[in-house]
Order: C-alpha cells, then sequence, then structure tokens
C-alpha cells in the first residue's frame, strides 16, 4: 500500500477509512487513494511542501511582507498642444538640391489665402505672374528661419523700369 494514511482493518486489506464506491472518511481526503489506482485513476498529487522557514541569526523566524499589490498605471500625464499655427521645419538646401530642381524644369504653382498664386520657377520667365526662383525661394525660408512665427504676408513684382528702393507695393501711411 502507497498511501501513508492507509490504516488496516485487523484481519484484512482493507483501510478503516474506506467508504463505498471508492471515497475516502479522511477529512482531507477525498477519494481513496488505492482504490483510484485500483481503478485506472492517477492518485492526486501531493501539495508543495512547505517553504523552510526562514529564520534570522537568533533563530526566530522572519516574518516577510508581502511585496504591495501592483497598481495599473494611471491616466498618462497631459500632452503639451501644439502651436495653432505649426512652425515650418526648415531644412537646408544644398547646391546639388537647387540645381537638380532647376534641371527638372517644372514650374510650381503655390496658392495661399495671403498671397494668391506664386510660381515657384528654375529661372525667372517674364511672364503676367508673380514668379519666385528656387535660390530666392531658399534665401526666404533661411531669413525666416532667423524670426520664429514670421511668415510672409505679401508678395509683390516691383514694375519694370521702377528703381529699387523707389516703390512699395503698400500704400504710403
Amino acid at each position: 500500500m502507497s498511501c501513508p494514511k492507509y490504516e488496516p482493518v485487523a484481519g484484512t486489506k482493507r483501510c478503516v477509512h474506506y467508504l463505498p464506491n471508492g471515497a475516502c472518511a479522511r477529512p482531507d481526503e477525498l477519494m481513496c487513494v488505492e482504490w483510484l489506482k485500483a481503478n485506472g485513476h492517477a492518485p492526486p498529487s501531493a501539495p508543495p511542501a512547505p517553504a523552510p522557514l526562514e529564520r534570522n541569526l537568533l533563530g526566530e523566524p522572519v516574518r516577510r511582507e508581502p511585496p504591495p499589490a501592483r497598481t495599473k498605471p494611471g491616466p498618462a500625464p497631459p500632452v503639451p498642444s501644439r502651436p495653432a499655427t505649426p512652425t515650418p521645419v526648415v531644412h537646408t538646401l544644398r547646391d546639388e538640391d537647387i540645381a537638380s530642381f532647376k534641371a527638372l524644369g517644372a514650374e510650381v504653382c503655390l496658392t495661399s489665402d495671403e498671397l494668391g498664386e506664386v510660381w515657384l520657377v528654375p529661372a525667372y520667365t517674364g511672364q503676367d505672374r508673380l514668379e519666385l526662383s528656387v535660390e530666392h525661394a531658399a534665401l526666404l525660408a533661411a531669413v525666416g528661419a532667423v524670426f520664429p512665427g514670421a511668415k510672409v504676408t505679401a508678395f509683390a513684382r516691383r514694375p519694370s523700369g521702377v528703381p529699387a528702393g523707389g516703390w512699395s507695393p503698400l500704400p504710403p501711411r
């Protein structure tokens, strides 16, 4: 017999704790271990042995507090809102970038509420439209980077024959 709690009835092989149909009378067992084995069932596994008691230098048991329960993280801190008008990221244009645009020969029309249509061109064509060369656009971007938050609000072409500094697209004050 392999049951450690087996107690034979005098003159028989039957255990004093055996009940009909394989049950066990012990309060810590549900079924008779020997009956389970004899009827093709795996006997219950032994409960794990308790961990050895930790003791201090004086031999007294050491009481360990369980670690605090983990709590779910709270809501993430608020993310600062972005400015109403995002600041454009200005990338430095290389000479190769400008040469590539010019070699492409493309003319690009940019439209905004403040300026209307402005044509980005590889070279000025003299057509009756507002044109900006790619080199001058790069210059404006570099100048605008010096003044964060600044933006172009007007773009006008000086009439032919009027010297620089002698004309303003804005009415006098």
